[in-house]
This record gives C-alpha cells, structure tokens and sequence, in this order.
C-alpha cells in the first residue's frame, strides 16, 4: 500500500523536472520523516475508523478531526497530480492511491449515513441525553437525522396516520427500530487490555495484544471507542 507521503517525495521528484538540489534534501530531511510517520498514521487511523464504522451495529463517534486532516491531504495530492506528467507509470500509481484513499473517505461517510437513515429518532434521542463532550454526531449529521426523521414522520401521517380512528393511530415510539447492541463481532487487540469483565461482570477475559476474540457488542464497545481494541 503506498502512503501519501510516499506520493509527496516521489512527486515532488517528478515537479523538479528531474532536478536535484543536496542542500534543500538536507535541509528538510528531519521534517520529511516527521511528514511520512504523520501521513502514515493518519491514513491507517482513517481506514481503521470505516471498518469499525462497518461492523459496529451502532453509530460510533465521528472521526471529525481525522477526516478534515486526510480531506487536507486529498486537497494537496490533487494539487501535485494536477502538474506531474500524465504519460508517466508513476502519476497513474498516484491516482490509483488517490481514489483508494477517496473511495474509503466516502465508504465511511456512507456507512454513517445508512445508520442514521435505519436509527433516526432512536439515535436523535440518546445523543439528546449524552454530555456535550461525548457526542458522537457532526453538527450536519445531527441536522441531517433531525430533518430526516420529521420528513419520513410527516409522509407517513399523510399517507397512513390521519386516515386511521385516532384510538388506533400507532405510538412513533412502537415503530422505531433500534440498534442490536448484542449482535456477536470478531474483535483483534491493539494493545494488552489485561482482564476484562464481560456480561455484566459474570464473566472476564485476558485479552492479550494481537489477539482475536467473538464479543457481544455491547461488551466491548468502550473498548472499540477507546482504541484498545479494533473489529475485523
């Protein structure tokens, strides 16, 4: 897998036109390592941020940061791909990575989208209820679920509600579906967690770095929230 700041320095070759210069090299060498460990780390976060999106059956909290510093990146890449040679094997490699880095920004956007869509009004409603610091909705998911849900609601009194005798108009609460927070997921360890109480406490498990476990969801999702453990 290339990484973006594999992209930077082979394209930033590619832009000086075959041109050397020793001393700007030397100059910013330190900060070039310090730029490919950061585009690293941001890129395998990212990736590790959508798949724990697609398998969590709840809403996870939304990497916000992460997706403005990698929607950065995008910005910049695109910029360098717009001046290298298009003829040249290595700016087709380039675009290729690109569009990969792309498809998973979008993949994870989506998979929240489809939550929200599923769980409207029971996602508006526990995000209601939790601190200030410990949302998990973006300022435009919260909007997007909020007129989401009152459009379905207004469609469905139109077509169904206001046409039925009022003793037999159904509850919103009774047609919400929820979440199953007990569905199984497999779950690998980043780090070492040590014992862990499962099932309310009458059961714990070692879990060990690099370990691979079957865990109800609700178990371990602080775990999940926390990054000391990551679904597969």
């Amino acid at each position: 897998m290339m990484e973006h700041s594999d992209f930077e320095s082979e394209n930033t070759d590619l832009l000086r036109n075959g041109t050397s210069n020793a001393e700007v090299d030397a100059e910013f060498e330190d900060d070039e390592e310090e730029i490919q460990m950061s585009s690293q780390e941001v890129l395998e976060a990212l990736q590790r941020a959508w798949i724990n999106e697609k398998f969590a059956p709840d809403l996870l909290p939304y990497e916000d940061a992460l997706v403005e510093m990698v929607m950065i990146q995008l910005v910049h890449m695109e910029e360098n791909l717009a001046t290298a040679n298009k003829n040249d094997l290595l700016y087709i490699v380039h675009r290729m990575e690109v569009e990969r880095i792309r498809f998973i920004v979008a993949s994870y956007l989506r998979c929240r989208l489809q939550k929200l869509e599923t769980y409207a009004p029971h996602i508006i409603e526990v995000e209601s209820g939790r601190p200030r610091n410990s949302k998990r909705l973006s300022a435009a998911e919260h909007k997007f679920a909020v007129d989401f849900h009152e459009s379905v609601e207004n469609h469905f009194n139109e077509l169904v509600t206001r046409h039925m005798p009022q003793n037999h108009q159904d509850d919103e609460r009774a047609r919400r579906v929820i979440p199953n927070l007990d569905t199984h997921v497999f779950a690998r360890a980043r780090q070492d967690v040590g014992e862990y109480s499962l099932a309310g406490g009458e059961l714990s498990v070692n879990i060990r770095a690099g370990a691979v476990h079957l865990f109800r969801y609700c178990d371990i999702e602080p775990l999940i929230i926390e990054g000391q453990l990551e679904l597969i």
